[in-house]
């Protein structure tokens, strides 16, 4: 059973005076059509594909669930609201002021919400059970980011993406280590932009981490293990991580036998590979929970 050892709740309302957009434009969308989210001064990745305008953001048949992950950056599991979250979806075209900062940003996307779906949460942090991500006795094995900039990964052949590697596509291609790496030219991760990505290779799971700091590490083993983790390393760089490791469907830590095989696990490719550790301990986890969200849109 997990003990709650600390709870903050406030309700978050839209604010006169916070930053919010001069124009918007909210529509209803059909749940089948295809989803795009472009433009806006955040990073290049799935929530800004492709038209990279800093100026306007178009959202087309975009699920709220998303729109609330932009509006609170927080992980979809990290939500809690009513199931139709994640199945209505709507379309939102909005200009964006010049020189706009990402945290203003969300902000305006939170009065956003609040004016046209009347939206009020709060936020619940409770200690729970996890994993602090920590440097181990013989130090880090890390590389930070752009040590080899000027070099464009390249898929190690057709044939390999096609036939021994799951999870490679027109996104993702196996480089010639063997690791998962933006394909080239492709629209969503530029050169520069952060990335991580899983692949499977002869049974084993081979993944990066490009462009990272210690937290974008220690979220990627959290989602790997099935388990928060807390970064409790004090690294402050941005690093490019690739990690080899079979893996295990308990998501926990091996024990007795399981443990003496040394060089398989998460667990141990984490020490071994990445000279870090995952340590069991109570950490905190952020949840926000909707207490009133109206399904429709008020009107543009």
């Amino acid at each position: 059973m997990t003990k709650l050892l600390f709870s903050v709740s406030f309700a978050i309302l839209a604010v006169y005076g916070q930053p919010r957009f001069e124009v918007a434009s909210v529509k209803p969308g059909p749940p089948d059509a295809m989803a795009s989210m472009n433009g806006g001064p955040l990073p290049i990745g799935p929530f800004n594909q492709t038209n990279h305008d800093p100026g306007r953001i178009t959202w087309t048949n975009v699920r709220l669930g998303r729109v609330m992950q932009v509006a609170f950056d927080l992980p979809a599991d990290r939500i809690s609201g009513p199931d139709w979250l994640r199945d209505d979806v709507v379309t939102i075209v909005a200009t964006v002021p010049a020189g706009t900062s990402v945290g203003d940003f969300r902000l305006m996307v939170q009065n956003l919400l609040a004016d046209r779906f009347k939206l009020i949460v709060h936020r619940e942090t409770k200690q729970v059970s996890g994993y602090a991500l920590e440097v181990g006795k013989n130090g880090p094995k890390l590389t930070l980011s752009g040590k080899d900039s000027g070099k464009e990964s390249k898929a190690k052949s057709e044939s390999s993406r096609d036939e021994g590697c799951r999870g490679c596509n027109a996104i993702v291609i196996q480089d010639e280590s063997g690791f998962p790496a933006p394909r080239p030219g492709n629209p969503i991760f530029l050169p520069g932009a952060g990335f991580s990505a899983t692949i499977e290779v002869n049974g084993k799971n081979r993944t990066s981490v490009l462009n990272g700091g210690p937290q974008s590490i220690a979220d990627y083993l959290g989602n790997a293990i099935g388990a928060p983790v807390e970064d409790r390393t004090g690294l402050t760089g941005i690093y490019d991580v690739h990690l080899e490791f079979v893996p295990d469907p308990s998501g926990t830590e091996p024990t007795g036998a399981a443990a003496s095989d040394p060089g398989t696990g998460i667990f141990d490719a984490v020490q071994s590979q990445l000279g870090l550790k995952l340590t069991p301990k109570k950490v905190p986890v952020e949840t926000l929970v909707i207490d009133h969200l109206e399904k429709v849109p008020t009107e543009n």
